[in-house]
């Protein structure tokens, strides 16, 4: 061994040694070796010196020189006896004579990455070691302070060390296999992977820690220098093709304003990883969800609201995994692009292939008719990205690319520029601004019936200005349907909106809509009311009615651009653009002040409640009625008094419905009962409309809905780490826990009057409470058994927080327009304001002229 003189830095002393290894096992020429940095950063001499121990035991294998520079004072301390360690250098050694190619090593010791950095530049500038790479970084967060630093700032401290290499042109290996992290504990409560390094809880066993240290570098070896794929580069970052096409492409179509979601495999990793890199630099966000289902639900809801176009990426086979959100992406025309992986034609039954000799998922898609592209081969890119662009541009709904592995991870440049077609669009080319349907549904405006209705399908904020503003002009009632909430608000612009009537719909309508369209619990005459249904398909979901009502007792105007949505049941049928037809509406109004008065005063002559009684009653546990009555109370109040505005999230179940129809909307929501009506689909969205919508969010999910999906917290943590910037605002996700499936036991037992079964049980598990914080995010976790205001209205207002509230309910059949059958209970009110006061006053009088009079049971003349 020779010893070099210690030389003396501003910082601290060096100490520096080299080891020669033996010379026999060196056949290399020394222009040919080169030197390997190992790079520890610790202040414990305890964990330097056992690493060098360690690598003294084989130092006489592939290493020709090892040269040491170090703060700590060298030292060769014994290693501990252990049976493993002495097995695991058996099997290194084995290895290592094995090797024909030799290296010199550079371990070099620092306090902290930083000093690291500097000083390998410093030595690469003066040129010491021309053949010079970094191998290996331990990071000893254990002796560098009391507490581990948080993963994303360990992240953040390596890439920036492994930058400052590239940028000075010093070849770096920069993976798993060569940064690792020793800190004190495992993480709790919450765990996640690092991007950057392997993380391991330093041993305090010593023998476990040197095989530890052994095993890291043999797998560090074995992987960067036995194999001649792999090479030092630091962190340059592979190109991919179709990547980078797909970025530019929606970086012209949505300029800041485009999605990005994926669920990871083996072929799509490449792609996804420079989508992950790249994608923000032309306004891309990327946000994770816990499944491929999880991605279509967060595509549909930011198509919905705010028209953002979404680019979705998953491996193969998984096109199955998106269910019936497939075809509910289809029937809202979103506008994206679906990559998948898949095999070659030519493989024979391949691994998750769905393309075989028995089955082609290319026939759903026609069936289904969903456009798709199948790509596979590297050459025909340019042409099948064309085409998929124009298919987009088409307005039609998401376009599949199916695309083998040589294609999803070509880095291969394009001969030539894509050519995008971008079909002419003329919107109402088939109407006439003057159509007589369109005559018709002026005419109804300006002359009809006192009772003139709007539906709202899902418009615009453009359109519904337009629609508020008619309303205000011809006295018009309107009303939105459980697939599209919001679209008419309850409070518009902060305001009281004098023209919402309540919510039409096959549930959750409400008792003034009820009352509104009968009399005496019959429909009212044709000649009496006209409901327009407006940007709709008269869909079963928008209405109680049956078929035969829908035909024969309900007069119907439906406004759709789409041909193929026309209803038979519609009476008039306008088929052009809702924007166009509401100009049109606008531009014609003559509605006489006698009709608009007539009309006003029917939307404020009827009741405005939830009507039943149990809505006022605090059982335990607490009913739906009653809950969501009182927190329609508090959201009231914040709207009034401290402009709350919120976007609301309505899953597929009664809880869901009750919330629809009982608590004030301020915009447009988002529904699960939108197309399938799949359960889960509007929990797993709210993962995406947090970090997506401008306002608070507050979601309202059955315990169905909740046991039918994955827990939503973790992709909510790791949205939350790479996008803490969207998160000032309240999230509140209400789970409510009755232990059933309430709209079928409801079915079952108010429609076919039979007792409930198992089928309709669900067993909840009570959740402990908890609160931690994920950087200055907080998230609460609580059950309410009794409602809370104090508790809820300090959720709701409270910036950078997500509430997540499990609400034990009890299960009910009453109310909450579940089903017509239930509008005529006793506990309904009335619907005339008239008449209510009227009776109120009867009933006052009785009490007074008839109370009953108790007296001695002794005396005679007892009452009751």
């Amino acid at each position: 061994m020779t010893t070099m003189i210690g030389k003396t830095t501003s910082a601290s002393h060096l100490y520096e040694q080299v080891w020669h290894a033996n010379e026999a096992t060196t056949t290399n020429s020394k222009k040919d070796t080169i030197t390997v940095g190992v790079v520890v950063v610790t202040k414990d001499p305890a964990f330097f010196q056992t690493g060098l121990g360690v690598l003294n035991d084989i130092r006489d294998y592939v290493f020709k020189r090892v040269q040491i520079s170090a703060e700590i004072p060298l030292k060769l301390s014994a290693l501990a006896q252990s049976e493993l360690y002495s097995e695991a250098k058996e099997k290194a050694i084995h290895f290592l004579r094995n090797q024909k190619k030799t290296i010199n090593i550079e371990v070099i010791q620092c306090a902290s990455l930083a000093e690291a950095t500097g000083r390998i530049i410093h030595a690469n500038a003066l040129a010491e070691h021309p053949e010079f790479q970094v191998g290996m970084v331990f990071y000893d967060q254990t002796s560098l302070g009391y507490t581990d630093d948080k993963i994303d700032q360990i992240d953040r401290d390596l890439d920036a060390f492994y930058r400052a290499m590239h940028k000075v042109g010093i070849p770096a290996f920069y993976s798993t296999f060569s940064t690792v992290t020793f800190i004190r504990d495992l993480r709790t409560p919450i765990r996640y992977l690092p991007q950057q390094y392997r993380e391991i809880v330093r041993s305090e066993d010593p023998g476990t820690f040197q095989t530890e240290l052994l095993c890291l570098w043999m797998d560090f070896f074995e992987m960067n220098y036995t194999n001649r794929r792999v090479k030092p580069t630091g962190c340059a970052e592979p190109h991919n093709t179709l990547g980078e096409e797909l970025i530019k492409f929606f970086g012209r179509t949505a300029p800041g304003n485009w999605l990005v979601s994926y669920f990871t495999g083996s072929v799509v990793s490449n792609l996804i990883g420079h989508l992950d890199r790249h994608a923000s630099s032309q306004g891309g966000l990327v946000l994770r969800g816990q499944n491929e289902h999880a991605i279509a639900c967060g595509a549909i809801a930011n198509w919905q609201l705010y028209r953002k176009p979404f680019l979705a990426v998953v491996t193969s086979g998984m096109l199955d995994e998106f269910k019936g959100t497939l075809i509910n992406l289809k029937e809202t025309a979103a506008q994206g692009i679906i990559v998948a992986a898949e095999n070659r034609l030519s493989q024979w039954y391949s691994f998750q292939g769905t393309i075989t000799a028995t089955e082609d998922t290319r026939q759903v898609f026609e069936a289904r008719g969903i456009p798709y592209v199948y790509m596979d081969e590297v050459e025909n890119i340019t042409a099948d990205l064309a085409r998929a662009f124009e298919l987009f541009h088409q307005g039609k709904g998401p376009v599949v690319i199916l695309a083998t592995q040589n294609v999803l991870e070509s880095s291969l440049p394009l001969d030539k520029a894509i050519e995008e077609i971008i079909p002419e669009v003329i919107e109402n080319e088939q109407v006439l601004p003057q159509s007589d349907a369109l005559k018709q549904a002026i005419d109804l405006v300006n002359k009809g019936p006192e009772k003139l209705v709007w539906q709202l399908g899902p418009v615009t904020e453009d359109e519904y200005a337009l629609v508020h503003e008619i309303a205000e002009q011809a006295g018009i009632a309107l009303v939105d349907t459980l697939a599209h909430p919001g679209s008419v608000p309850k409070y518009y612009q902060g305001k009281r909106n004098p023209h919402f009537l309540g919510t039409l719909a096959i549930y959750g309508y409400t008792p003034k809509v009820y009352h509104f369209f009968h009399t005496n619990d019959k429909l009212n005459e044709l000649s009496e009311q006209s409901l327009f249904m407006i940007k709709s398909r008269v869909a079963q979901v928008a209405t109680p009615f049956s078929d035969a009502r829908l035909e024969r007792k309900v007069h119907v105007v439906q406004v759709t651009h789409n041909e193929h949505h026309l209803s038979p049941y519609a009476d008039v049928k306008v088929n052009m653009n809702c924007l166009a037809f509401l100009q049109a509406i606008k531009d014609n109004l003559n509605v006489s002040d006698e009709l608009k008065a007539k009309r006003v005063a029917n939307i404020h002559s009827y009741v405005d409640s939830q009507s039943d009684v149990i809505s006022k009653l605090p059982t335990l546990p607490m009913s739906p009625n009653y809950f969501f009555s009182q927190l329609n109370g508090v959201v009231e109040s914040l709207i009034e008094q401290d402009g709350f505005d919120y976007t609301g999230v309505y899953d597929v179940g009664r809880c869901g419905i009750s919330a629809v129809r009982n608590v004030a909307k301020t915009r447009r929501g988002f529904s699960g009962w939108y197309g399938r009506a799949l359960m889960g689909d509007a929990l797993l969205a709210s993962t995406y409309l947090a970090f997506t919508s401008n306002t608070n969010v507050i979601a309202f999910i059955g315990d169905g809905a909740k046991g039918i999906v994955p827990d939503i917290l973790p992709s909510f943590i790791d949205n939350i780490l790479s996008h803490p910037e969207l998160l000032d605002k309240s999230i509140t996700v209400f789970y409510f826990c009755n232990g059933g499936l309430s709209v079928i036991n409801t079915y079952q037992e108010r429609i076919l009057f039979n007792r409930t079964s198992r089928q309709m049980r669900l067993v909840n598990i009570d959740q402990p409470e908890y609160s931690l914080d994920v950087g200055d995010f907080t998230v609460q976790n609580k059950t309410l058994t009794r409602f809370d205001e104090t508790s809820i209205r300090e959720a709701l207002t409270s910036k950078r927080r997500l509430n997540l509230f499990s609400v034990v309910l009890g299960h009910n059949n009453e109310g909450d327009g579940m089903s017509l059958a239930t509008a005529k209970g006793w506990q309904r009110d009335p619907g005339d304001l008239a008449e209510l006061e009227a009776r109120r006053a009867q009933a006052q009088l009785s009490e007074t002229q008839h109370s009953p009079t108790f007296e001695d049971s002794t005396q005679q003349g007892v009452s009751l």
